[in-house]
């Protein structure tokens, strides 16, 4: 039977307090300043803003962080001294070869000789007064060490249990002070008890359900995805795209909902956006009949104060219209696009990427200059003086991406037929890419050379390709920095696949988001071909989320060929020789004939037995 007992020197618990603490320093630490730098890294901007976010406050949670990481690691520092400084008391072992003073495994006739000495010495009749109490104590351990060493069951149990009497209870000691476990201390000990467990640990595990219950896995509240689900459609207008992300659920909470101050800051925008709307021969601008709360009415007019450029005097509604085109961006990109993508929409999918490139450039970006000659550039921005040729800088940065080239084919197949699993790869290109780019892999240069000279019928070289494009990691270098000066916070340059079926407005496979696409990048998808045979068209669209007129789109033919009217494809035995007459195979051949001839009757043979 066990005997528990607690803590009563503390050392036991300082080992147990050391290794809790490093458990929850080691890893928070690591994880608290991994965290607070990549943050400021990834959000500092490297290109020209125009508008930037008020400088924000220091929050007092990371101060309060560090100082309980720096409370922890010194109080680390004290118990570890501690531990250090403890000198760990441990009992006597009981040797009974060390108490007759004869070495470990001494034969039977030098124990009984050593013990015939040592009780003449200490036999209590043998000394003197004064000494007899020492000598009885002594004479008992010779005695019970000899009687161990010679009785074959004590020597057994001795050998067992470390006693000669057996098993006997077992005391077990608990970490805790006993300090804890006393009269004085439970009522602060079970007070300490249930602040954790009756209000601490339900208060965080409801706050962190209430969060997650609230929130989708793209971190877009359910009422918004609700919303934009019930009132997205096919076809769909523009303008009434933005009237269904107004009415997301974040615009009507904390911060950014409607306030009553506000209206008459927010009338004046509405006056200058319905003139420049007239001036660039827009729809007039007016509050959405359907949505028509006060907060989606106010970021409504935010937007397009933001797509219009028009300059917000009020501080504050400045500083709210930048979030609210990020969190547009955001909604757009992991709401309406993933809607729209279930369903299929290419029209409305291209619709909903051109409004992030609204949100991240305006309504009217610089991409006409794009296209003409470095001169006319020259004349047209003459009038900008000594900044014409940063300008003209920032306009050539603008990504160039090139489709070169697009194979649509059944792997290991060289015809497609109904219901095949058809694979398009497909091969993108930076034209302007900047150099000081990564240099690609070895690997993926050498794929993209087979993929640029291979032949649309080469089968083998095209399964090449796909399953190394399959096994391919993802692109670890950055994508470039968007220059978008409206857009106070940074952003990476995406691009949308969109590949679609122009003759029901379809898309083929759900749109992709391409995230790596530095200097080129191939890449695959696949689908299931037409239940019939025929020859299909299919647009495939390579479309920013950034910057307007920098889309491209290619045309391209898929043949479906009737499966009869392939040549017969030959038996695999066919290839496989005959075997010899000799030979196990020929004889089990022979064998499997005869059975089959006695176990099938030939139909053209006739019987009369009827």
């Amino acid at each position: 039977m066990a005997n528990y007992t607690y803590d009563e020197s503390g050392v036991t618990f300082y080992f147990f307090a050391l290794t809790i603490l490093s458990v929850i320093l080691l890893p928070s630490t690591i994880y608290l300043f991994t965290s607070s730098a990549d943050p400021q890294k990834k959000s500092k901007s490297n290109t020209l803003k125009l508008r930037t976010r008020k400088s924000e406050s220091k929050s007092k949670v990371p101060l309060v962080k560090y100082s309980l990481l720096a409370f922890g690691w010194v109080l680390l520092s004290l118990i570890a001294y501690q531990v250090k400084n403890t000198d760990i008391k441990t009992g006597p072992i009981w040797d009974p070869y060390q108490i007759l003073n004869v070495d470990t495994g001494a034969d039977l006739g030098q124990i009984k000789r050593t013990f015939k000495k040592l009780s003449l010495k200490f036999h209590p009749d043998k000394v003197k007064a004064e000494d007899r109490e020492n000598a009885e104590a002594k004479y008992i351990e010779i005695t019970k060490a000899y009687k161990t060493l010679t009785d074959d069951e004590a020597r057994e149990n001795y050998a067992k249990y470390g006693n000669p009497d057996g098993l006997i209870s077992r005391t077990m000691g608990i970490a805790l002070p006993k300090l804890l476990v006393e009269a004085h201390a439970s009522p602060f000990v079970m007070s300490l008890y249930g602040l954790i467990i009756g209000f601490l640990l339900p208060f965080y595990v409801g706050r962190w359900w209430y969060n997650s219950s609230r929130y989708t896995k793209d971190g877009i509240l359910n009422p918004t995805m609700i919303t934009f689900f019930k009132n997205i459609r096919e076809p769909i207008s523009q303008l009434n795209l933005i009237d269904l992300l107004c009415a997301a659920e974040e615009f009507n909470s904390a911060d950014l909902a409607f306030k009553e101050s506000e209206r008459s800051d927010l009338v004046e925008i509405e006056k200058k956006v319905q003139v420049a709307n007239q001036t660039y021969a827009l729809e007039a601008f007016v509050r959405s009949e359907k949505f028509n709360s006060d907060s989606a009415w106010k970021a409504k007019v935010l937007l397009y104060a933001h797509f219009l450029r028009i300059e917000i005097e009020n501080q504050h509604l400045s500083i709210q219209q930048q979030s609210i085109v990020e969190k547009s961006i955001h909604l757009v990109h992991r709401g309406l696009i993933q809607i729209s993508g279930v369903h299929g929409w290419s029209g409305c999918t291209l619709l909903l990427t051109s409004i992030t490139q609204m949100l991240t450039h305006n309504l009217y970006g610089i991409h006409q200059i794009r296209r003409l000659s470095a001169e006319d550039k020259k004349d047209k921005l003459s009038i900008l003086g000594e900044n014409a040729n940063e300008v003209i800088s920032i306009i050539d940065s603008y990504p160039q991406v090139e489709i070169t080239k697009a194979v649509i084919s059944v792997i290991g197949d060289s015809s497609i037929t109904p219901y095949s699993i058809v694979t398009l790869i497909v091969k993108l290109k930076i034209i302007n890419a900047s150099p000081k780019h990564k240099s690609q892999d070895s690997s993926i240069k050498k794929v993209s050379e087979i993929f640029d000279n291979l032949d649309e019928t080469d089968i083998d070289s095209i399964e090449q390709v796909f399953n190394t494009i399959s096994k391919d990691k993802k692109n670890t270098a950055e994508p470039p920095e968007v220059v978008a000066p409206y857009l106070a916070a940074r952003k990476l340059s995406n691009w949308w696949f969109v590949f679609s079926n122009p003759l029901n407005s379809r898309n083929v496979v759900p749109p992709v988001l391409i995230s790596d696409l530095v200097t080129e990048k191939i890449f695959s998808v696949q689908f299931q071909a037409p239940s019939a045979p025929g020859k299909f068209d299919f647009y495939i669209n390579i479309v920013s989320d950034s910057y307007i007129g920098c889309d491209v789109q290619q045309h391209i033919k898929m043949v479906v060929v009737d499966p009869s009217t392939l040549p017969p494809v030959s038996d695999f035995d066919d290839d496989i020789s005959e075997p010899e007459e000799s030979s196990f195979a020929a004889q089990m051949a022979e064998a499997r004939g005869q059975a089959g001839a006695k176990g099938h009757k030939n139909p053209n043979d006739s019987s009369d037995e009827d």
